[in-house]
């Protein structure tokens, strides 16, 4: 009988649980992302835009 061995996979704790490595580098790109996207249209900002 072969014993196959699951492959060892460094994880990486989080406010939501245990990630492996890969899947926390891609989450904090797209946090990247979605935080540019957002800067860019004004989310941030705390002025209201005026109303004609």
């Amino acid at each position: 009988m072969s014993e196959s061995r699951h492959p060892y996979t460094p994880m990486k704790q989080t406010d939501y649980g245990y990630v492996s490595k890969e899947e926390y580098r891609i989450d904090k790109q797209l946090d990247k992302n979605l935080k540019q996207r957002l800067r860019k249209e004004g989310a941030f900002n705390l002025k209201k835009k005026g109303n004609k």
